[in-house]
């Protein structure tokens, strides 16, 4: 259009070649440093020909004719103008930049970058918009800069608060050529300041839900009124980091010890570096707590305070039941006795009544873990220490009420004047002394129970009624207290009384008399009883020379005419009574 005034023929631009002059940019130069190349520059003579640039340029116009015209071209210079410069440009005094963050504390990167154009850009064209532009920050260094969006994370930079180099680009339109530029500015956080406060004085109860003693500390141990905080009602506990000041926990053969290494912990505790933290507990605490901050306020510097934990309640239920003697072991265990809430608790059982021997009875159910490994050791060395009978030594050779009422009223009846090697023993097996003062009140609540009334370790194993006492042992609750009954039944269906010898024709001779076997064995199911301590027999009848004979022991060797009657009392099975009459010959 700006060559070429008129045709004749009529030529459009599709209908000619138009090229101009280029110099080779890349390869070997010599004799092809210029050539004839498109508009758009291209490769030729192994040289690469760039696309034509602005300046005064040597242009060829060239028509190859048809059979009516013959061939035409033109060359001659022709000035080649550039777009205008883009219209964009620095807005004059602004160092800082406020970075935008999301909820959770995060930078909001897209809305940061809109926050660096519309603070450090302007454009003079209202066609143009800013948003156009595209921001990146200096991931490098000022010798060797490396120009990456703000989310890039590379070695050693981060985009975030402080100083930053920033640039801005935009690759251009038909009317206005790309832009470039780079400004130093500092990125600032410009939220609100936060501030907590936390009362003094304040507590709390103990929860085995971490999340209820979390709230309970949100409610009552930070002040609201002295804080600096977003209002209350637009708080949740997952706008705070609550912490408490935790000591591992180290556990070796049913025993919790602390291991002295200390550090912050969630309230729940956890695990760091391979050490276990429990979950904050009963006691004096001290708590640390942050605002985590928001996109409108910023974290706020974490703050100390202490906090007393009460110990819990518990509710203790024995489950009332009956069962067989031999089942004691298998059936008294997870639901007999139970405990709201149904944290872990170490459950001290005691069983008294009446047998159906007619005698008195008391057992001790001990938490498992007291009756082995270094526990039952510890438990052993202190009472030695005290001169009193080990625990062993009761498990292995019993004990009377009498005696065990007196150990327990010598330790609790001590108060603050108990030996130091009983008050570290409860420490390192997690007695509360409140449990054993409720064990000692168990004792005392049977009534009409003998001092020299034999107690054993473990479930019942004889047939009668039993009153049922449980007491609860855990350092996070107040002591629990819980009573029940327990019925063990005797055994009546499949129970006899089974000869060990029979005799012939219901004769013996004096001599096959002294090594016969009289006995009775007790059955039950086809097999012989646990126990045969409640078979009872009863000799009687003549001599040959008619002398009375009775006995409850000994069988008779002398000739003459003899009944035996044998019956079961009290005990764990009840048979029906057998007898059988038999002769003793010379």
């Amino acid at each position: 259009d700006a060559v070429v005034v008129s045709t004749n023929p009529a030529l459009t631009v599709d209908d000619v070649t138009i090229e101009y002059y280029a110099t080779a940019t890349t390869g070997a130069l010599g004799e092809w440093g210029h050539a004839w190349m498109p508009l758009e520059g291209g490769e030729a003579h192994t040289l690469t020909y760039p696309a034509i640039g602005e300046g005064t340029q040597q242009v060829r116009i060239t028509w190859g004719g048809s059979k009516n015209y013959a061939p035409w071209s033109w060359e001659g210079d022709v000035v080649v103008t550039g777009r205008a410069a883009a219209p964009f440009q620095l807005k004059q005094g602004v160092t800082e930049v406020g970075i935008v963050y999301n909820a959770d504390q995060s930078i909001n990167y897209a809305e940061t970058a809109q926050a660096l154009r519309e603070a450090l850009i302007e454009s003079t064209d209202s066609a143009v918009s800013i948003n156009d532009l595209t921001v990146e920050y200096n991931a490098g260094t000022r010798e060797l800069k490396n120009f990456q969006p703000l989310d890039f994370n590379g070695i050693g930079f981060k985009f975030g608060l402080n100083g930053q180099t920033i640039r801005f680009t935009w690759r251009g339109n038909a009317d206005y050529m790309a832009y470039t530029q780079e400004v130093d500015v500092t990125m600032v956080d410009n939220r609100q300041p936060t501030e907590v406060m936390l009362k003094s004085g304040a507590s709390i109860t103990y929860n085995m839900d971490a999340k209820v003693m979390l709230q309970a500390i949100f409610e009552n141990l930070i002040d609201w009124d002295a804080s600096t905080l977003p209002e209350k009602s637009t708080l949740t506990l997952d706008d705070f980091t609550i912490e408490y000041y935790a000591e591992n926990e180290v556990e070796i053969d049913g025993m919790t010890t602390g291991g002295k290494v200390y550090r912050y912990m969630p309230i729940e505790g956890g695990t760091v570096n391979f050490l276990n933290y429990p979950q904050m507990g009963a006691g004096e605490q001290q708590i640390r707590v942050t605002f985590n901050g928001d996109e409108a306020y910023r974290p706020s510097t974490p703050v100390e305070g202490n906090l007393t934990v009460n110990k819990a309640k518990v509710s203790v239920k024995v489950h009332s039941t009956s069962i067989y003697a031999d089942e004691a072991k298998d059936k008294l265990g997870e639901g007999f006795v139970t405990t709201d809430p149904a944290d872990k608790f170490d459950i001290y059982t005691i069983y008294g009544g009446m047998t159906s021997d007619v005698t008195g009875s008391v057992f001790v159910q001990l938490p498992e873990r007291m009756t082995k490994g270094t526990i039952i050791m510890l438990i052993d060395q202190t009472l030695k220490g005290l001169h009193q009978k080990t625990l062993t030594e009761m498990m292995q050779q019993g004990t009377t009420v009498g005696e065990l009422r007196k150990l327990l009223s010598d330790i609790v009846g001590k108060g603050d004047k108990l030996p130091q090697s009983v008050k570290d023993l409860l420490k390192k097996v997690g007695i509360d002394i409140d449990t054993l003062v409720k064990l000692n009140e168990a004792l005392n609540k049977f009534p009409g129970l003998l001092d020299n009334v034999r107690v054993a370790f473990g479930t019942p194993d004889q047939a009668g009624i039993y009153t049922v006492y449980a007491i609860t042992n855990n350092k996070n609750y107040e002591t629990g207290f819980g009573m029940g009954a327990l019925v063990v039944k005797k055994h009546y269906s499949g129970v006899k009384l089974q000869w060990n010898q029979t005799i012939p024709n219901g004769k013996l001779t004096a001599e096959e008399a002294k090594n016969f076997d009289f006995g009775v064995t007790l059955m039950y199911d086809g097999n012989p009883a646990e126990k045969q301590t409640n078979v009872h027999y009863l000799y009687s009848g003549f001599t040959s020379k008619w002398k009375p004979y009775s006995s409850t022991t000994t069988p008779p060797t002398e000739p003459g005419r003899y009944v035996v009657t044998v019956v079961t009392l009290g005990g764990n099975y009840q048979a029906a009574p057998i007898t059988r009459a038999f002769q003793i010959t010379k």
